[in-house]
């Protein structure tokens, strides 16, 4: 469907908020939760992939980090550029449709570099959903419901890694049960790969959802002739508040990347736990992150509305503060019960933090520019993260500790490197995202006492 060419009539009232744009923002969850299921549910399958390809941790930590990190990193900035020209919609579904393929397909790889390959298709295709998403929601949204717009697409994250933890521990499981292995075409295949096709290939169907909503008009709200600045130019001019930002939410997503790829084969190894145990917990902490996700959207906004302009970084600094003790002992626990406590509050506190980064973007980055600077931060701080984080790990466990039963040292080094660094850089970066909303306005805002 074209782009309407009609100015769109908003609703006098800024908390108002039509069903289509509710049901365009429950299909995009839908898809942002699946990608993360195609993202994460090979963490469960490190092993007994090492077993059947004869890999080692640091060819498994490339496979999950940098084969991912890079590819979404190089298109986030290409779908970016072409969410900002083009259809949202054919944008997001020409890389539902890549990564699922990609995802499904991985199984049919024989070697290091077959599943390096589809681990590229399977990061550049989610690479062209969130850019795209967070433009199409702003545009539907208004500014002060937009922080808790962003929170539930957010929620796809943490729903995501719950079901690739619930249905990959059940995948996995009932793929082992599959007693013919020799398949048409693709002849044998082991119950790893059997899971990546169970998990994957069911999204290049649901891609099609993507045209059961229109698409807003992009920045119907403002003047777009006043509001066409070139990319180099603009990022430029607001250095001293997307730089600190940049560092300090890559810093942060090593974390996240590190810990939600290292984590099951952390349980296996320190508390020889298997996917049918450690699943089930892991899907809960994720499950109680989702829900958390509306509870700080609801949060910010609120904040927002009262006038205070940097609440969506500085409310994150807040919940950084927190985390930061938590992370330094988490690591040192002996019970696995009470590692899944501190490892909860670790996911549930302080690792979400692309909502609050993709708000703050949107407030004040031009609708002409909104995608590509998206895509640039996503992609940055994936490929540091993703592509980083894992092997960063994974070459501690390797080279530093030498010890497989180390993994645990290495993801505490990670954590406390990390963490406070984010922190640092995103405590710096307050006072000049401040002064570029109160120089650029936001007629959303109230002034304070109003």
């Amino acid at each position: 469907m074209v782009e309407a060419t009609t100015p769109r009539t908003f609703d006098a009232s800024p908390e108002r908020v039509q069903n289509e744009a509710w049901w365009m923002l429950a299909v995009l969850l839908l898809l942002y939760t699946l990608s993360f299921v195609d993202r994460i549910v090979i963490s469960m399958l490190v092993d007994p992939i090492k077993a059947t390809l004869g890999l080692s941790d640091v060819q498994m930590g490339l496979i999950i980090g940098p084969a991912f990190g890079v590819a979404y990193c190089i298109f986030g900035y290409v779908f970016g550029l072409a969410a900002d020209r083009t259809s949202r919609r054919k944008v997001i579904f020409g890389g539902v449709t890549l990564w699922s393929l990609s995802a499904g397909l991985s199984g049919l790889a024989a070697s290091f570099a077959g599943l390096l390959a589809f681990r590229v298709g399977v990061g550049a295709g989610e690479a062209a959903l969130t850019p795209a998403a967070y433009s199409l929601l702003t545009d539907r949204f208004p500014r002060r419901r937009l922080t808790t717009a962003m929170a539930i697409y957010q929620m796809g994250a943490k729903l995501g890694a719950a079901l690739a933890f619930a249905i990959g521990g059940v995948s996995i499981a009932f793929a082992a049960t599959i007693q013919h292995t020799h398949w048409p075409v693709v002849g044998n295949m082991e119950p790893w790969q059997i899971a990546l096709a169970l998990t994957g290939l069911p999204g290049v169907l649901l891609a099609l959802l993507i045209f059961t909503f229109r698409e807003p008009l992009r920045g119907a709200s403002i003047n777009a002739s006043a509001d066409r600045p070139p990319l180099i130019p603009f990022l430029r001019s607001e250095a001293r508040a997307l730089v600190p930002m940049a560092v300090g939410f890559a810093s942060i997503s090593i974390t996240m990347y590190s810990l939600t790829s290292w984590a099951p084969t952390y349980m296996s190894r320190q508390f020889g736990w298997h996917p049918a145990q450690y699943g089930p917990a892991l899907s809960v902490i994720s499950l109680f992150g989702a829900g958390s996700m509306i509870v700080k959207g609801m949060i910010v906004d609120w904040l927002y509305g009262r006038g205070m302009r940097d609440a969506h970084l500085r409310f994150f600094t807040w919940l950084l503060a927190a985390a930061i003790p938590v992370g330094a002992v988490a690591f040192f626990l002996t019970d696995p019960w009470w590692f899944l406590i501190a490892y909860g509050i670790m996911q549930v506190v302080a690792l979400q933090f692309v909502v609050f980064m993709g708000a703050t973007l949107q407030l004040f980055v031009p609708p002409t520019l909104r995608g590509q600077v998206t895509g640039l931060f996503l992609g940055f701080f994936t490929f540091l993260g993703l592509g980083a984080g894992p092997t960063f790990t994974a070459f501690l466990t390797d080279y530093v500790f030498q010890d497989e039963t180390k993994l645990g040292m290495s993801l505490a080094t990670t954590t406390c490197l990390t963490i406070p660094l984010a922190w640092i850089c995103l405590r710096y970066a307050l006072a000049p995202v401040r002064a570029v909303l109160a120089r650029q306005g936001d007629p959303e805002t109230p002034r304070h006492g109003a």
